[in-house]
């Protein structure tokens, strides 16, 4: 699990928490000799602060490609497209892109 903090418009911050998250498997999948690593995705929690009225946290979810999702996957439940979720997007984008 990594963190890093982003500047998003009007003032606010949004404290970023990531991580892998991997489909939950059924039973027979546990027997098979070649695991398929097709649902690895990147989870982000994204609390933003000073806390807005509308949404105070978002979750989004990136595929290995790089392209923003929103399936929902193993439980985790994406937010919806929004003026923030945009903005959060681009703002990950750019920190990723200069590390």
């Amino acid at each position: 699990m990594g963190h890093f903090t982003i500047n998003l418009p009007n003032n606010l911050q949004g404290d970023v928490r990531f991580g892998t998250i991997k489909k939950k498997s059924l039973f027979w999948d546990f027997f098979r000799t070649k695991k398929s690593n097709d649902d690895i995705k990147t989870g982000y929690i994204i609390k933003i602060e000073p806390t807005s009225t509308d949404h105070n946290e978002y979750r989004l979810l990136k595929t290995k490609e790089g392209k923003w999702s929103s399936e929902d996957a193993g439980g985790f439940q994406v937010s919806p497209d929004d003026e923030i979720s945009i903005a959060i997007k681009s703002a990950i984008d750019n920190y990723e892109s200069q590390q």
